[in-house]
Parts: structure tokens; sequence; C-alpha cells
């Protein structure tokens, strides 16, 4: 009797010799053996079922064939595997001695600059030395890491995901199926991403992946998984904390800039601390080379992603934005990568994720790229402000400003950028009168001199003519948010402001008052008509940091507290919650050693000139 697999090549012969479709009346099983795997998926492709290879053959019955024990998957120095898996089944690989004292993998992209010291470096930089690899070339003498995303799972309606992936690994020979309550070491899932290092001198690794039977549930698992002797092929960076319990995050490596009620200006804070004329620093603002650096974007509200927000290859599937507009930006004269995201929904929360994705291929280190822990944000109600950013002469401001629904985002730009400009051109005027270009013991100031005074100038004259916009209908308890415009008789959607009081915002009085009635910028607000609106002030240390590094002669002078100062400037922090104020270019520009603040509340002010601007 000849063999099954015999059998099974004599009827595949006439496919192979002519066209497919010739042999559909000789044989009714025709449309099982030319579908045995869905080609254009490749996890179903490498499927495999109950940890065996299960051959279906027309006409046989499986208790016949019998299940024949599945052999070892081998894996290779990061050559990711991609599988289906089904619920209750469970793969078994293997990452043999001969492969993890082989050859090194190819290094990552090269135009990424990765020659960095441990000293005086960023966060991002910090983890972007761990991705650099650094094992050595004595065979016996490296760590294995093995890394393993899910990339898609089962499904319900269900407010939780399924539960995750589990990763059991044996280095005993003697037991080359690993599996719960039988094996050395477990490789956790969380969020659809784990990771395990092996010490050094491993020998043969065998890794056993099963899927739980997920209740309420269906559809199977997608995963990817990865050894590399190099650095784990794909990394997630929980980012550093202010304190222990991961409560206060100092740094997600995603900071979301502001938003408008359809799209969203984030960025990645400073990259690197190296001087500008630094081969790192020229590098990161090499206009030849793209932007390093990806995000996406998921409303919150959609299941999608729930429990697989730390997988690069879920969010290449699920994330709902993928493309933004990006950018290199200095920010207070350092490197800094902007990304507009745009097609968000109004009061919408969002979850934005940055990730780093190498040139994909075989020994490429960390090819499965890079994943940030997300940050999130919610997008604004009204239609009364609109995000702009990357500004020619204001170009540390990146949020959105008093608009209306017709001007577009161009536009509103050059009206803020232009206006701004042209304001400055009086100071610099005047500027030119100070003796700037003479000896040390002559100049104003042996601390500070004429480029410091241009600098504090233009931050605050940027910040204080493109008001920071937020939602009229922002909560009373944001008392920081300062209304502005209430005098306005409609708001942009075309609706009237009412006349009768509301509380104390729409009273009368309030009405008539010019720090509530009118705008900050009223030549601007013409323009833009954007109704009424609430306005983060700016920081009352941009004031006093401009008093600090120019010279007596300009004659600026700040208000005082409980005298101007609170309808002009804000405070910057409260506590670990949330900003207060505004300060173009962000917080992280005067949190560092760079900017000293005077107190200056005891002062006696007695310049001719003073900074009120309300």
């Amino acid at each position: 009797m000849p063999s099954c697999l015999y059998i099974l090549a004599q009827l595949q012969l006439p496919a192979q010799a002519a066209n497919a479709d010739t042999i559909v009346h000789q044989d009714h099983n025709h449309h099982r053996l030319l579908n045995v795997f869905d080609q254009s998926d490749p996890y179903q492709a490498l499927k495999i079922r109950g940890g065996s290879y299960e051959p279906e053959f027309a006409g046989l019955d499986r208790g016949i064939i019998g299940r024949a024990p599945q052999a070892a998957i081998t894996l290779d120095n990061n050559a990711p595997q991609p599988m289906g898996i089904d619920q209750g089944d469970i793969h078994f690989w293997t990452f043999p001695q001969s492969i993890s004292r082989g050859p090194l993998g190819r290094p990552a992209d090269p135009s990424l600059p990765l020659n960095l010291s441990a000293t005086n470096t960023t966060c991002l930089e910090r983890d972007l030395i761990r991705l650099a690899g650094s094992q050595s070339d004595a065979a016996g003498a490296r760590e294995i890491y093995l890394t393993l995303s899910t990339c898609d799972q089962p499904t319900s309606t269900a407010t939780n995901g399924p539960p995750q992936l589990e990763v059991y690994v044996s280095l005993n020979t003697n037991n080359q199926q690993p599996d719960k309550g039988r094996n050395d070491q477990v490789l956790t899932v969380d969020e659809g991403y784990g990771n395990l290092t092996l010490p050094r001198g491993t020998g043969d690794v065998w890794i056993g992946v099963r899927a739980p039977t997920a209740g309420g549930f269906d559809g199977s698992y997608n995963y990817e998984l990865a050894a590399s002797i190099d650095a784990p092929y794909a990394t997630f960076f929980e980012g550093e904390y202010l304190r222990g319990d991961k409560t206060h995050p100092l740094d997600t490596q995603i900071i979301p800039l502001d938003t408008d009620t359809n799209s969203s200006i984030l960025g990645t804070g400073d990259i690197t601390n190296e001087l500008s004329n630094s081969t790192n620093f020229v590098k990161w603002m090499d206009p030849a080379l793209p932007p390093p650096f990806n995000i996406y974007v998921h409303n919150r509200a959609d299941p999608a992603l729930l429990g697989l927000t730390k997988s690069i290859c879920a969010l290449r599937k699920h994330a709902q934005v993928q493309d933004s507009v990006k950018s290199m930006v200095k920010i207070g004269g350092q490197p800094n990568q902007h990304f507009y995201v745009n097609g968000l929904n109004k009061t919408s929360s969002y979850n934005a994720t940055m990730t780093l994705e190498r040139p994909l291929g075989n020994s490429t280190i960390g090819g499965g790229g890079s994943i940030w822990r997300a940050t999130n944000f919610t997008t604004k109600s009204d239609n009364n402000c609109q995000i702009i950013y990357d500004l020619p002469f204001c170009s540390d401001v990146a949020y959105a400003v008093p608009s209306n629904l017709t001007t577009n985002m161009t536009e509103l730009a050059q009206i803020y950028n232009n206006y701004t400009r042209d304001a400055y051109q009086n100071f610099d005027k005047s500027l030119q009168q100070i003796p700037c270009d003479t000896t040390p013991s002559a100049q104003y100031s042996l601390a500070r001199n004429c480029t410091d005074c241009a600098n504090a100038y233009k931050a605050w004259l940027c910040a204080v003519s493109i008001p920071r916009c937020a939602d009229f209908s922002s909560p009373p308890n944001k008392d920081y948010l300062f209304p502005r415009n209430i005098n306005s008789t409609h708001f942009i959607n075309g609706s009237l402001v009412p006349n009768e009081p509301k509380g104390f915002l729409l009273s009368a009085e309030n009405k008539t008052t010019a720090h509530y009635g009118s705008s900050r910028s009223p030549d601007i607000i013409n323009q833009t008509k954007p109704g009424p609106y609430k306005e983060m002030l700016p920081c009352k240390d941009l004031c006093y940091h401009l008093m600090q590094n120019c010279p007596a002669a300009l004659q600026f002078a700040c208000p005082l507290e409980g005298r101007g100062l609170n309808f002009s400037y804000g405070h910057w922090k409260n506590g670990d919650e949330e900003w207060m104020c505004n300060w173009p270019g962000g917080p992280k520009l005067w949190s560092g050693a760079g900017i000293r603040v005077v107190n200056w509340g005891m002062m006696v002010l007695v310049l001719a000139v003073a900074i009120y601007v309300s």
C-alpha cells in the first residue's frame, strides 16, 4: 500500500504539470489541497496546531494518521519567527549552542548617532547606548537575549483583554519541551512584550510558547519570537521615575506639548546635551537624514490594543494613527523631534507611543525595534484654538493659539510669527545703543552679555505675543486658565455669548474689565477673531529672567504680586501635577542649571518702564 505522502505527491503532480484548474473535475478534494495555508497571512502560514504537526489528507481519518511529536523549530541569531497559535496549544523552539557561539550580528542603523559616552547623557541617549550591543566576540562569554512580541490576540466584547502568552525556557538537554511546571526559567509577557536574558556560558536553549485558553474570547494569537547574542531584538523602555513606586514619571521620551480639537503636537524633549559643534549634535540635526523616531496614536476607548501596548508589531497592525509630520527642531538650542498628528476626534483621550524601528532583516542587531512607555493626551472640545509650530522667528512655539474655523494653520502661524518678528525690531534698535562689544570691565554685567539679553527678550516676547489657548469650557477648578475676550458677542460657532451673567466669568463687570473683556494681543485678535477663550498665562519667571539678563538702561520691570502680576503671568507648576503657565519650549528649559531665577518679591522697582502686559 503506498504511503500517505506518496498519495499526496501523486495528487499534486497534475497541478504542477498544467494549470491547477484543469483538475477541478477530476479531484473533488482539489480545493482542500490548494488551501492548506493562507499564504497572505505569514502567521497562519506558519501555524502549528496542538504542539504537533497535523497533516490533513482528504479521505483519511486522523486516527489512522496519528499525531507526530513536533520537532523544535530552530531560531537563528536576530531572525524573528512569526507564528500563529490557537488557544490551548503549545509551540517548541530551540536556540542551539552552535548558533549562540557563532558570528555576531550586523550593526544597527548607521545613520543614528551612537558614539555616546555614559556621562552627561540624556535619558534617551542612555536608552540608545543599551541598544547598540556590546557583546564579547569570545564564544563562551556571551549572554543570550530572548524576546517575544504578541502581534494579535483573541477578541471579545469584554472590557479586559485575554490572558498573555506563556513562555517557558529549559537549559536542560533532558527537557526539550518546557511547559508550565517543567522549566528552568519563565519569560514573563506583559502588555504583549516579554524579554529574558540568559547568563554567559549558556548552552542549548529550548523554549515553549503556550497560548492559554481564553474563555469568552474568539480567535487565535500571533506572535514573533527572537533570540540574539548581541542585544534584545525588540526592546521596551519603561522610562525613568522620580519615585520607586513608579507614580511620578520623569521621562516617557514623548511629551504631549498641546492639542486642538483634531490634532496634537508632541516632542521628544532634548535628545542630547552635547554642544552644537559636536559630531552627535550635527548628525542629529543633519537635514539629509530623516527624523529617526516614529509615533503611533490610538484612541483609549478602542479595545484593539488592550493588552498589547508594548508590542511594535501590534502597533503596526492596530494603531489608528500611524502617520505624522516629523521634524527635527532646536528647542532651547538642543535637538528635539516634533510629531504633528492630525485626524483626531474632539474631546477624546489617546495614547501616544514613540518607537525606533531599525531596518528589518536577518542578523540586524535590534531589528525588531524599540518602544517607549506610552503617554496620553486629550483633545480640546471647543473650536477656538489651533496648533501652530515650526515658526521661523518664534521657533520654540509649538502649542495651540486663539483661532477660528476659517483660518488655516499656515496662515495663522504667519500672522503670529510676523507680528512678533516686527515687534522685536524696536527692541533690537534699543539694544544696539548698549556697548556690547567692549572690554569686560566696561560691559553692563560680568555675568551677562547682550546675547543673553536678546535671547531673554525674544523668549519673553514670543510668550506674551503668542497666547497659549485653552478651551473656554475648561472646568472652573483650572483657575490658572485666564478668561479672555469674553466681551465678544459671538462664539466662533455662531452662537451668542449670553447676556445674562454666568457666575463670575460672564458677569457684566468682567465684560467691561480689560483683563477679561479683551485680549493680550488685540491687533492679532482682530485678525483671528477667535471669540471667547481661556489663556494659559506666560510664566512670571520669563519676566524675571528678562530683568536678570538685560542692562538697567533698558528699564525693564515686572509687575508686583497683588499689583498686576497675577493678571499677566502665571506660576510655573503646582507640585507634581500639571504645568500652570506657558514658557515656549517647555518646562525643561528652566528645570536645569542654565537659568537662575531671582526672588524679586521684596525688591523696590523704581525703573521708569514697567513690563505690564494684560
